[in-house]
């Protein structure tokens, strides 16, 4: 019987990364390993590496569909991926035979988790959000900072970058996306509109020194200077989406042709289609539908978004060009109570009930408490096939962040990021570049 179902080629490549242990789980499986010694220039000191395999009922890799095959992590990259398992005798096998082996989950929009935010903007709150969303099967993701004032967020920046990717027991962070605060406060939703500014020239310039690790702006490109805004973070290669916006379709076009590239969670602090007279026109939403060129993002929670809407999103700019985010805050994890939705500074608070976070008055929702892994089990209950919800999940992110050369693929030469999931979408495994960052059973593995 063949095991393998080709599906359409993605160009690949080989980048090599450094790769090193990073849990007491992992030293465990280190000792029951093939150690390779390897010096690397500047080192003070040689490294460990461990070759492992893991061994899966169905590895989507996007490219195929392989059955009953292995994947081999060397040196924090893939090496091999097939059902080849001679390819594995030197290797220490974690056996997942009814398991589902997908590329690492990609959240381009994450506040928090764990009991933390990213705009704490301490070591310790980038640390634990990162080992927190690991369990859901994020491997990789934009920290993402809520409209706070100007002197904190270039506060948060100089912390990110004296600490960037510190911890290496978590996901990795891919860089910063700043949800604000050149938004409309008409559309603030979450955000406490007091903290909200247009994007004066200076305030821009202020910004634009961090482009190496701003990857992400969220505009309203309708305030005042919105759209020349777009253009200069744009020409810096920053991706600007359009948030939190009641833009017209001639704004939006315009934003458009100056490098606007995606939309900040579809559909929610959108503006719809409205009358100018007599005459409907299109308002932000319709006009990022109608224009191919513009990504968007959806939270797939069941809660912000209808599933008719998500078909209607998926009709008009097709599955690739929309991923999946979890726009999770710091009570994901934690319990019911009350939270602060930003930094413990300047954070509005928000209420958890049920697991479902709203703004004190409880008319809108606030963030999230879900991970990734939850908008892939959604998909999946709302008629997508696995593939296409993991791919939202990877891939087409990979694709957002121009990083597709080395995540968001099982292939030979990618970075070792990958989610081993069980029959009802539960995670049971992620590694991140080779490390055995998350085991949800450990007896459960099949150490051989």
């Amino acid at each position: 019987m063949r095991r393998v179902c080709t599906f359409p080629e993605y160009k690949t490549s080989n980048i090599p990364v450094k790769f090193k242990p990073a849990s007491k789980f992992e030293a465990f499986i280190l000792n029951r390993s093939t150690i390779f010694q390897k010096s690397f220039k500047g080192d003070a000191h040689s490294l460990s590496y461990v070759v492992l395999a893991v061994k899966a009922g169905r590895i989507y890799t996007p490219n195929s569909l392989i059955r009953n095959g292995i994947i081999v992590l060397e040196n924090g990259k893939i090496s091999y991926v097939g059902d080849d398992f001679d390819k594995a005798k030197d290797a220490t096998i974690l056996k997942f035979d009814d398991g589902i082996c997908t590329p690492g989950f990609i959240d381009v929009h994450v506040h928090g988790g764990g009991g933390y935010d990213f705009a704490d903007g301490s070591l310790e709150a980038f640390s634990e959000v990162c080992r927190y969303h690991v369990r859901g099967g994020t491997t990789s993701l934009l920290a993402t900072i809520l409209s706070s004032p100007i002197d904190y967020t270039l506060k948060i920046l100089e912390a990110f970058k004296r600490s960037f990717n510190a911890s290496k027991d978590g996901a990795e962070i891919l860089g910063l996306h700043l949800e604000g605060p050149f938004l409309n406060p008409d559309m603030h939703g979450a955000h406490p509109v007091e903290l909200l500014q247009t994007p004066s020239r200076e305030l821009v310039e202020a910004f634009l020194n961090y482009t190496d690790i701003i990857k992400r702006i969220t505009i309203a490109p309708e305030v005042s200077g919105g759209v020349e805004a777009v253009k200069a973070f744009s020409s810096k290669n920053v991706i600007v989406s359009i948030g939190h916006s009641n833009a017209p379709y001639e704004v939006v076009d315009k934003a458009y042709n100056a490098g606007l590239r995606h939309t900040t969670h579809l559909y929610n602090a959108l503006g719809v289609s409205f009358k100018r007279g007599a005459y409907r026109v299109p308002g932000a939403l319709e006009s990022i539908l109608a224009l191919g060129g513009i990504m968007a993002e959806i939270i797939a929670d069941g809660r912000h978004v209808h599933p008719i809407l998500i078909h209607l999103a998926v009709k008009a700019k097709g599955f690739r060009r929309l991923c999946l985010v979890t726009d999770a805050m710091r009570a994901a994890g934690m319990s019911d109570g009350v939270y602060k939705l930003g930094s413990n500074a300047y954070g509005s608070n928000a209420i958890v009930k049920d697991g479902v976070s709203y703004t004190v008055d409880m008319r809108s929702f606030a963030s999230t408490t879900i991970s990734m892994v939850d908008t892939v089990r959604f998909m999946k209950s709302i008629g997508y096939p696995t593939r296409i919800a993991l791919l939202m999940a990877s891939t087409i992110p990979a694709k957002l962040l121009d990083i597709s050369s080395r995540k968001g693929f099982l292939a030979p030469g990618f970075d070792g990021d990958l989610v081993v999931l069980d029959r009802e979408f539960k995670v049971l495994l992620t590694t991140v570049r080779g490390r055995v960052v998350y085991a949800e059973n450990r007896d459960f593995l099949g150490l051989s």
